[in-house]
């Protein structure tokens, strides 16, 4: 009976800690100082918008900054968001706008804040280098894409088969 008690309480426990990594309203910055989710924005946001060529799309990491660049996509009538950054060690980066966890959210998309992406759903705060690196969990998902001539190249079929995701995604698409 105590052993089943003790079960019954560490899947709780599991279940609660696998909650709040979502809910972080916090995250510490590379020099260790905090950053708050409801801090007020001081980046004028950046956006463009590409279409399928040849069955793919082309983005020039020329136009990415340390700060994040949006960049829409119509997938048949679905706008399909992705965020271009340059990462810290001078590398692009780019990763679909959606959180893995809170998507089909309407609010499960990232906005930057004082130099880090916030979950407009969830609140979770990541680092500009995590674009396109991490996988699972809260993390902005990356994009499957070839470097060609210094562009990035997206194929629009792949791209197309994330629509879905961006079905009830609200956004802003400037």
């Amino acid at each position: 009976m105590r052993a089943k008690r003790a079960l019954k309480g560490l899947i709780l426990g599991i279940s609660i800690l696998g909650f709040t990594a979502c809910g972080d309203k916090e995250a510490e910055k590379l020099d260790g100082s905090k950053i708050e989710s409801n801090s007020e924005s001081e980046i004028t946001e950046k956006y463009t918008t590409v279409k399928a060529e040849d069955g793919s799309i082309t983005i020039d990491p020329s136009l990415f900054t340390e700060h994040a660049s949006y960049i829409n996509y119509d997938a048949n009538g679905t706008t399909i968001q992705l965020i271009g950054v340059i990462a810290s060690d001078g590398t692009p980066r780019i990763s679909f706008n959606t959180c893995q966890s809170c998507n089909p959210s309407p609010k499960a998309y990232f906005m930057e804040e004082k130099g880090m992406l916030i979950c407009q759903n969830c609140g979770n705060v990541f680092r500009m280098d995590s674009v396109g690196k991490q996988a699972g969990g809260c993390n902005p998902m990356a994009v499957d894409h070839e470097i060609v001539d210094d562009k990035i190249v997206i194929d629009s079929e792949k791209l197309d088969s994330y629509a879905e995701a961006f079905a009830s995604w609200s956004g802003p698409t400037e």
